[in-house]
C-alpha cells in the first residue's frame, strides 16, 4: 500500500505552510525513507519572473529544509535545479524568487545543476540507453523532490515524476517526442529519490508549466511512491491518470503503484485544472510540429539554429506573455492573504 499524504493549508501565512509541511511529512512517514547524511532538495526553478505557481513556493522549501536540519543535524545539503533548453534563467531565479536567501540562512548550498560537471552511466532505458548527469546528484545519498504540480502541454501534467526532467540538464528537449517514456527511463536510474513533497499551495493550469494560469489550491501532499503521487496529482486535478502515458509506463517500470494507494490526513477533495491547450501555445505547437519534418527537424534542432529557436521562445515567454498574462495573475493573487509570501519578492524584481 503506497501512502500518500493530502493535507490543506488552514492558515495563510509562513507559518501556516509550515505547518501543512510538517504534517504532510509526518503522515507520509518520511524519516523512514532518508539515508545516508548528504541530501539533494530537487526543486522547481522554471523561470527568474515572479510568477505564482510557476517555481517551488519559497515557504515550502524552507519549510523542508528546516525540518530536515532539525531531524538530521549533521548533514550536508544541497537543493537546485537545472537551466532550460531555451533560457539560462536559474542563476537568476534562485535570487528572484529568494532561494539564495533561504540557503545562506540555513548553510545550504545552491546548486545550478546545468553548470556541473557530467559523468555518462548505464542505465538500459528504454530510451535512454546512458545519461549525463551532474556528479553531484550521483555524489548524495538522498534526493528529496519537491515539484510544482501543474499542467503540462507536452505531458498533461508535470509532477514528482517529471521534475527529474532537470536532473538531466543537456539536450533533453530532443526527447520531447519520447517524453512519455524518457521520463519513466530517467526516474527509474534515480531510486535515490526516496522522497516527494508536492507544492499545491499555488499552481498552474491550462498552458503550463510556464505559460499557464495561476491557481491557488492551498494543498500539500507528500509520499515515497512518485507514481502513486502523480496519480493522485492527476485525480486532484481532475484528469484521468490511467490516460496519462508516463505514469503509466512508470508502474510498468516498477516505480511505484496506481492501484494500491492509502490517502492519509485531509478529507481528498477533486479541484478540476484547466486542461493544457497545446495548439494555443505558440512556442509548443510550432516545436511539436517542426520536428515531424524529416529534413527540417535536424536543420533547426540539431544545429546552431536552435540557438536562434531558444532566443525567440525566451522572448515570446519573458516579453511578450509576461507584460499580456502573467503581471495580471501577478495583480490577482496580490489581492489574495497569498500576497505576503511575495510582496517581498516582487518589490526586488522590480
Amino acid at each position: 500500500m503506497s501512502k500518500v499524504a493530502f493535507v490543506k493549508v488552514k492558515d495563510v501565512n509562513k507559518e501556516g505552510v509550515h505547518d501543512a509541511v510538517k504534517k504532510a511529512l509526518e503522515l507520509a512517514e518520511w524519516k523512514k525513507f532518508i539515508e545516508g547524511k548528504k541530501f539533494f532538495i530537487k526543486i522547481n526553478g522554471i523561470s527568474d519572473q515572479v510568477v505564482p505557481g510557476q517555481c517551488t513556493s519559497p515557504w515550502v522549501i524552507e519549510s523542508v529544509v528546516y525540518e530536515l536540519k532539525k531531524s538530521f543535524p549533521d548533514c550536508e545539503l544541497f537543493m537546485g535545479d537545472a537551466d532550460l533548453a531555451a533560457a539560462k534563467q536559474l542563476d537568476k531565479a534562485s535570487k528572484a524568487w529568494g532561494y539564495l536567501d533561504i540557503a545562506d540562512k540555513y548553510d545550504v548550498k545552491f546548486v545550478n545543476l546545468s553548470n556541473e560537471p557530467l559523468i555518462r552511466v548505464d542505465c538500459g532505458g528504454k530510451v535512454f540507453k546512458q545519461l549525463d548527469l551532474p556528479k553531484i546528484l550521483l555524489d548524495v545519498d538522498t534526493i528529496i523532490n519537491i515539484p510544482v504540480p501543474k499542467t503540462h502541454c507536452l505531458t498533461t501534467i508535470t509532477g514528482c515524476m517529471k521534475n527529474h526532467w532537470g536532473m538531466v540538464p543537456r539536450f533533453r528537449h530532443q526527447f520531447h517526442p519520447v517524453a512519455d517514456q524518457a521520463i519513466p527511463d530517467i526516474n527509474h536510474y534515480f531510486s535515490k529519490t526516496r522522497f516527494n513533497l508536492m507544492d499545491l499551495t499555488i499552481s498552474m493550469e491550462e498552458n503550463a508549466p510556464r505559460t499557464g494560469i495561476s491557481k491557488i489550491c492551498g494543498i500539500i501532499m507528500a509520499s515515497p511512491d512518485r507514481v502513486a503521487a502523480d496519480y493522485t496529482i492527476a485525480r486532484f486535478m481532475g484528469f484521468e491518470p490511467n490516460k496519462i502515458e508516463h505514469i503509466i509506463n512508470a508502474e510498468i517500470l516498477g516505480l511505484g503503484s496506481t492501484k494500491d494507494i492509502e490517502i492519509v490526513g485531509d478529507e481528498f477533495e477533486v479541484d478540476p485544472f484547466k486542461p493544457p491547450e497545446p495548439d494555443k501555445q505558440p512556442i509548443f505547437f510550432w516545436e511539436m510540429r517542426l520536428r515531424k519534418i524529416p529534413i527540417v527537424k535536424p536543420m533547426l534542432f540539431d544545429t546552431p539554429v536552435f540557438n536562434l529557436l531558444a532566443a525567440i521562445a525566451t522572448k515570446y515567454n519573458t516579453f511578450l506573455w509576461y507584460n499580456k498574462f502573467g503581471k495580471k495573475y501577478i495583480e490577482q493573487i496580490s489581492q489574495t492573504p497569498w500576497a505576503s509570501e511575495f510582496e517581498p519578492l516582487w518589490e526586488g524584481y522590480e
